[in-house]
């Protein structure tokens, strides 16, 4: 049975990536995430029968509510530790880089425990812990640096928003839109209006 439900699964994901594009190299991504989606809530269907029979459905599903519901408090308690710190980096003039990735797994872990699921929330909970943030900081960011050098350098536009060059103090902004009628420069006091 594993086979045919295998076969299935790979059929269907054939499908969805002719339909998604020509290439099957540019529909990659999007089978490999929906597959992926799917093995996901399964595991989250599972997990909760698991739990409902040990405990009862009922309880499983307080258990589940309660968790989603408290998520955000501990989120926010542990977000603010790490901005915290993030302030004091910048204070003294450094650059906060660990601080940052460690925000960005807070935020992570929170959009896990606030999404129903008892797999889900183990895993968010578990990235609320500072040495298991930095051991999956560790391990993802020697991947994302060794993804980064081996970019090809014109793959990715910088925009420097700094300044405009070329640009008068005094010549009309072109980068917004006016309604029709209203003059590009406000008008200054002592000045007559333009008309």
């Amino acid at each position: 049975m594993p086979e045919n439900l295998w076969a299935l699964v790979r059929q269907c994901a054939l499908e969805l990536q002719d339909a998604l594009s020509p290439d099957p190299a540019e529909g990659l991504p999007c089978v490999v995430f929906f597959i992926s989606l799917l093995l996901i809530v399964a595991a989250e269907v599972a997990a909760f029968v698991l739990v409902g029979e040990q405990v009862g459905f009922g309880w499983a599903l307080l258990i589940l509510i309660l968790v989603s519901a408290l998520g955000p408090f501990v989120v926010r308690r542990v977000g603010s530790g790490v901005l915290a710190r993030t302030r004091e980096r910048l204070a003294l003039g450094e650059v906060p880089t660990r601080e940052l990735l460690d925000g960005l797994v807070v935020l992570i872990g929170g959009v896990m425990i606030c999404v129903p699921g008892f797999i889900g929330d183990a895993i968010g909970l578990l990235l609320m812990i500072s040495p298991v943030r930095h051991l999956v900081i560790r391990a993802f960011g020697h991947q994302l640096a060794r993804r980064v050098q081996k970019m090809p350098p014109g793959r990715w536009g910088f925009i420097d928003a700094r300044s405009t060059p070329g640009r008068n103090e005094g010549a009309p902004r072109n980068d917004i839109a006016l309604p029709p009628g209203t003059p590009d420069r406000p008008e200054e006091p002592g000045r007559p209006a333009e008309g």
